[in-house]
């Protein structure tokens, strides 16, 4: 998984940040120059990377749903707005053996939240995945699964994908920069700067791109005030 480091000058056209240094190899948006990372150092850390595709916590397993929720995971949910055909339409299940609330299940990759004591709250496995919530030529780009559920409220104006995280790499934003007209992001508060510097990459690409900044998660709030977040509060960058 090729991870965004740091923008700066570019040897070849001189360029001041035009070249994005990636952790295995660098790339100018300006005149295409390409320099992969041949030391060892960077050798090492990408096999670490590659081989660290694995639980949060080693000891679940992978997840055997049922679509029969309990009362605490079910409230769980519905303190979000989550509504019950949200949660068929998601296809969020529970896993009994794990006590896991499973919110993404695919072939290569899942997530879920623990409901069992003495485990860490969140585990997943697999490469992250870029899925997406709604049907919209502008995409919000969130942190978790509840709160693209809810910004896909806002379909046809907006769709959603969760990030499941903070990072984005470069192949998504290839991906994102080539699907949609707009690029919204939706980061925790204290998440701004990466914010920022994934809006440069997008701007590099031609692609406006708005930054959201809000004290809660958008999973916290209601369909109307997600929209004056999205319409009205948001800062621009274009």
């Amino acid at each position: 998984m090729t991870q965004f480091i740091r923008h700066m000058p570019c040897p070849k056209c001189g360029s001041k940040d035009n070249l994005a240094e990636y952790d295995d190899h660098f790339f100018c948006f300006g005149c295409k120059y390409t320099k992969h990372k041949d030391d060892i150092k960077s050798i090492r850390e990408r096999v670490e990377s590659r081989t660290s595709l694995l639980n949060v916590d080693n000891s679940v397993s992978a997840p055997t749903l049922t679509y029969d929720i309990p009362k605490e995971p079910k409230q769980w949910l519905l303190k979000y707005g989550i509504t019950n055909d949200e949660i068929t339409d998601s296809k969020i299940g529970w896993d009994m053996k794990n006590q896991l609330l499973v919110l993404l299940n695919l072939p290569t990759y899942w997530q879920g939240r623990s409901f069992m004591k003495g485990r860490p709250k969140y585990s997943s496995y697999g490469k992250k995945p870029l899925t997406y919530y709604g049907m919209s030529d502008t995409i919000v780009c969130v942190e978790d699964v509840l709160s693209a559920i809810k910004i896909a409220r806002l379909s046809p104006s907006y769709c959603a994908t969760p990030l499941l995280g903070c990072s984005m790499t470069r192949d998504t934003i290839q991906t994102l920069s080539k699907r949609f007209k707009m690029v919204v992001l939706w980061l925790d508060r204290d998440k701004a700067k990466e914010a920022i510097r994934i809006s440069r990459e997008f701007k590099q690409r031609g692609i406006p791109t708005r930054i959201v900044i809000s004290p809660e998660d958008p999973k916290e709030y209601t369909k109307e005030e997600l929209t004056e977040w999205l319409n009205f509060k948001s800062s621009m960058f274009s």
